[in-house]
């Protein structure tokens, strides 16, 4: 298997958090640019985007959650989705909401100028930031499995590419719990070795 990433990527972090905790950490890593058009990431994936997986028969698999998909119908052990999937998938939904809108504030920001932050979508985009990460620490249990669902990935994935990207946003909420979980996977190596950079 090959997997194309970038450093920066979310969702690309979720896949190889994943990857990691189903033991496969020893995927081959490929590091692209979906914004320069990579021919290698193209002629596997036409929409350009991170993750793209390349199974070992030449099967492109696309999009984080399915391929996490995949990864749990093909490697069911460690299930990510703990013993109450609907839970799990929940919360993930949320988490993968302020992913999302943090990835289009920055690319709102490349087309239009720092004054996409203060447009009507830029604060809506805001909002769903603020909103899904005060939902999160709300919903999210304060004790930690010792090993993490997608829930925790996903929330912990979310939350530090806010930090990463808005490092000094005055509008950013207090997640205690949220904090404090992500906190206690800081140190373990499918979190640690995919900090953002």
């Amino acid at each position: 298997m090959k997997l194309m990433i970038n450093t920066t990527s979310p969702y690309t972090r979720i896949v190889r958090i994943a990857l990691a905790e189903k033991g496969l950490a020893g995927v081959e890593s490929r590091l692209v640019d979906p914004w320069g058009d990579t021919p290698e990431l193209l002629a596997a994936n036409s929409a350009g985007r991170v993750p793209t997986l390349v199974t070992d028969d030449g099967r492109a698999l696309t999009e984080s959650l399915l391929i996490v998909l995949w990864l749990e119908r093909t490697r069911p052990e460690p299930s990510l989705l703990k013993a109450d999937p609907t839970a799990e998938i929940a919360l993930t939904g949320v988490a993968m909401g302020v992913i999302d809108a943090a990835v289009h504030i920055l690319i709102g920001r490349k087309i239009a100028g720092p004054s996409f932050d203060d447009s009507p979508v830029g604060l809506r985009r805001r909002r769903s930031i603020v909103e899904g990460l005060k939902r999160i620490d709300s919903a999210i249990p304060a004790d930690a499995d010792p090993a993490p669902g997608l829930a925790t990935i996903a929330s912990v994935v979310a939350l530090d590419y806010v930090r990463f990207r808005f490092p000094d946003a005055p509008w950013a909420p207090d997640v205690p719990v949220l904090a404090r979980r992500a906190e206690r996977f800081a140190a373990r190596p499918s979190f640690a070795q995919t900090q953002p950079c």
